[in-house]
């Protein structure tokens, strides 16, 4: 079972990788929506988004449930003997709830921001 637990936990950890990974790169996209949407009034960007989006979820949803079966298959001393790989999960997760928290506030003010637009629309269409 050690070895099964050390494979949990390096599958955990490229798994992490990963969605850091994907994370970043939608992050950056929207940056460059960000000023995409300054500069213009195009929605295109949405529609290539949609395939990160997806692995996101699928990735994020595999996570999970890798971290739910390392803690229900196996004891705490088993999951100790593998303290390394487990040190190494704690500063990626930190780096995702990071990444994921700057993610939200982007897209956060993506929202405010076509509100505000769809109100200033509708305005002018009153007249």
């Amino acid at each position: 079972m050690l070895n099964d637990t050390k494979q949990q936990l390096e599958k955990i950890n490229e798994v992490s990788r990963q969605l850091l990974s994907h994370l970043l790169t939608m992050q950056n996209k929207l940056k460059e929506i960000k000023t995409d949407i300054n500069a213009s009034n195009n929605d295109d960007s949405n529609s290539s988004g949609l395939i990160t989006d997806q692995e996101l979820i699928e990735l994020v949803a595999t996570r999970h449930r890798l971290i739910h079966c390392l803690f229900e298959q196996n004891t705490h001393e088993e999951i100790s003997k593998e303290l390394n790989l487990l040190n190494r999960m704690i500063p990626l997760d930190t780096e995702l709830s990071k990444h994921s928290e700057v993610c939200k506030q982007i897209l956060a003010e993506h929202v405010i921001r076509l509100k505000k637009r769809k109100k200033i629309s509708k305005s002018y269409q009153k007249y």
